[in-house]
This record gives C-alpha cells, sequence and structure tokens, in this order.
C-alpha cells in the first residue's frame, strides 16, 4: 500500500470510525441548520473545516508550534457545545449560517491539533510529510462530505413531517449533543 493510500485510509478513518465521535458530533451541530437544497453550503463548509484542520495539523507536523492535548481537547469538546448552543441561542437564519462558517473555520484549527501528536508518529519519511497530510486532508473531506450528506438527508426526511417544527428537532438535537458532548468529556 502506498503512502498516499495509506493516508487517505487514515483520514477517512479518522472520521468514520466509532471513537470520532467528536467529530461527527461538531459536524451534526454544523449542519442541522441547513437544508438539504443548501448542499453547496454544506460543501463550502465541510471544505472550511477540513483547510483549518489541515493547517494547524500541518503547523504542528513541522513544528512551527505544539499545543499539549490537556488543552486541545477540552476545547474540542467546548467547540461542540458552542456550536450546539448557537443552534439554539440564534433566532436569525443568516447569521446562524454565516456564524457556522466562522465555527468550521476557527474550531476546524482546533480540531486539527488535536490529531497532530498521533500523526507525527505515523508519518516515517521526512521527504513526503506534505504528500502525507495532504492525503490525510482528502480522505477526511470526503468522509465529512459523505456524512455530511448523509445527515442532511436524515434531517430532511425528519423536517418533512409537517407536525414538527424544524427548529424543535434542531434544538433537541442539539441538546442531545450537548449532554453528549459533556459526557465525553467526563469519561
Amino acid at each position: 500500500m502506498s503512502d498516499f493510500q495509506l493516508f487517505f485510509q487514515l483520514g477517512l478513518h479518522h472520521i468514520l470510525r466509532i471513537g470520532a465521535l467528536d467529530h461527527i458530533l461538531f459536524l451534526l451541530a454544523l449542519i442541522m441548520v441547513f437544508n438539504i437544497q443548501e448542499w453547496k453550503k454544506l460543501l463550502g463548509l465541510v471544505s472550511l473545516f477540513t483547510l483549518a484542520h489541515t493547517a494547524s495539523l500541518s503547523a504542528s507536523v513541522f513544528g512551527l508550534f505544539q499545543v499539549s492535548s490537556d488543552i486541545v481537547e477540552p476545547l474540542i469538546l467546548a467547540s461542540i457545545i458552542v456550536t450546539a448552543v448557537s443552534n439554539i441561542r440564534v433566532q436569525n437564519r443568516e447569521i446562524l449560517h454565516r456564524t457556522h462558517y466562522y465555527f468550521s473555520f476557527f474550531f476546524g484549527m482546533i480540531h486539527g491539533l488535536g490529531f497532530a501528536n498521533d500523526i507525527q508518529i505515523l508519518i516515517r519519511d521526512e521527504a513526503h510529510k506534505l504528500a502525507s497530510l495532504i492525503s490525510f486532508a482528502l480522505g477526511i473531506e470526503l468522509a465529512q462530505i459523505s456524512l455530511g450528506l448523509l445527515m442532511l438527508s436524515g434531517l430532511w426526511w425528519a423536517f418533512k413531517f409537517p407536525f414538527i417544527k424544524k427548529k424543535s428537532i434542531i434544538t433537541v438535537l442539539s441538546i442531545l449533543i450537548i449532554v453528549w458532548t459533556i459526557g465525553l468529556f467526563l469519561t
């Protein structure tokens, strides 16, 4: 298996594994305020996250800065909670969408630092660091787009019920995300 395939699969696995609950919860909190018809916005949101994630991960791998996981892990969990709370508190849809783009980038930087130590161990060849990071990012991008579209499709189905308000579903899901995230923090 080539390094490209290895790191691409690692990127896929980084998002689609059971232990990636922090990424999955963050992605759900980010995208649940969009409609299936806004799938292009989803692509932009996910790509912005991947770009920020890759930038901070790369900066760490190339030794520009290091942040202790004791600091990063609580920040990742806080990013999920802040995003979910914004879903409940922010009533203006335009402001909420714009806020989520900022969250995607800023919190993507924090999430990227969360995997920096692990990936440094896996990159054996100094000459191929950049290529490894790019293939890892492509795996993350594909996984997030696939998962995001799947989530949006499920939400589209749930939003079709005329007796259930979209805002109610978003509020309930956001509360569940907050509770689950607090549970992750406590374990």
